[in-house]
């Protein structure tokens, strides 16, 4: 086999140099224990509260969106437990998680702002979208579909600030080639499917999660949790259509959508929701960063 080292990695080199990356992220204590808070089934809103109180910024975070007009309150949340009350508890677990997520990367500076803000935002929205369809689905809640969304793509923001030399070359790969970021990586042979991977098992996320972040580009090749990882893919993918439209209605897409009784209905009422999901993204992002 010829040697791709001078170009892009085969898999042996993959490994290797995944194995010895020393600065992706690690979580945060206080991000390690907001994780273990959403997946506590019976912990309390002072328990949340408490963990955000140690955070001031955080907590000004929280209380700025809650007194937004996102929520309709214009300034009348002047506290952590109203904000519980005025946004609900599962939002604010969902947006506490986001916020550290963002900030845990906000001190790099290896990629230029405005992709800093088309990565996060393209977090936002898949996991806006993948709640939606949550609700019509009893076996994951909207929430937990937010959260699993909202993670899928922490390989690519990982390759964005850790890998800054590889993707910027997958970046050039895909101009030239005028192919999708993921068609580049495929030619590049770096993935952010296989960096996802690393990324969940070096912070010892549940393994729906792993699930999600290694196989959301082929969930039929997940060996577990098939369900969650179609409707993440599905959420990707609408996310995804305002540049890509022609996925929307082919075969694969399709087959998920059969896969977990998305009806038709269903599936236009989520493409027609996606101008409305993008305008709560861009308020989120202004009122989070």
């Amino acid at each position: 086999m010829t040697s791709m080292s001078t170009c892009s990695p085969n898999e042996q080199e993959v490994r290797h140099r995944i194995a010895r990356i020393r600065d992706l992220p690690t979580l945060s204590g206080s991000l390690q224990r907001l994780v273990e808070i959403i997946h506590d089934e019976v912990v309390s809103p002072e328990e949340l509260e408490g963990l955000i109180r140690y955070d001031q910024a955080l907590s000004a975070r929280i209380l700025r969106v809650a007194n937004s007009t996102y929520y309709g309150m214009r300034g009348n949340v002047p506290t952590l437990s109203k904000a519980m009350i005025v946004m609900g508890f599962e939002q604010v677990k969902s947006l506490c998680l986001c916020a550290l997520l963002m900030d845990m990367c906000s001190h790099q500076d290896s990629i230029e702002p405005a992709e800093r803000e088309r990565l996060w935002k393209h977090s936002f929205a898949t996991a806006r979208v993948a709640s939606e369809m949550a609700r019509a689905r009893p076996w994951v809640s909207p929430e937990k579909a937010y959260i699993l969304a909202f993670f899928h793509d922490l390989g690519r923001v990982a390759m964005a600030f850790s890998l800054q030399d590889h993707y910027q070359a997958i970046w050039k790969l895909s101009r030239r080639g005028k192919t999708s970021l993921w068609s580049a990586e495929l030619q590049y042979g770096l993935t952010h499917t296989v960096v996802g991977r690393w990324l969940a098992t070096r912070w010892n996320l549940p393994e729906v999660f792993q699930m999600v972040m290694e196989f959301h580009h082929y969930p039929e090749k997940s060996p577990a949790f098939k369900a969650e990882v179609k409707l993440v893919a599905l959420a990707n993918t609408l996310v995804n259509s305002r540049v890509d439209p022609d996925l929307l209605d082919d075969e694969v897409t399709s087959g998920y959508r059969k896969d977990l009784f998305i009806p038709e209905s269903e599936w236009d009422l989520c493409r027609m929701r996606l101008q409305n999901i993008w305008s709560e993204v861009d308020q989120l992002w202004t009122l989070l960063k």
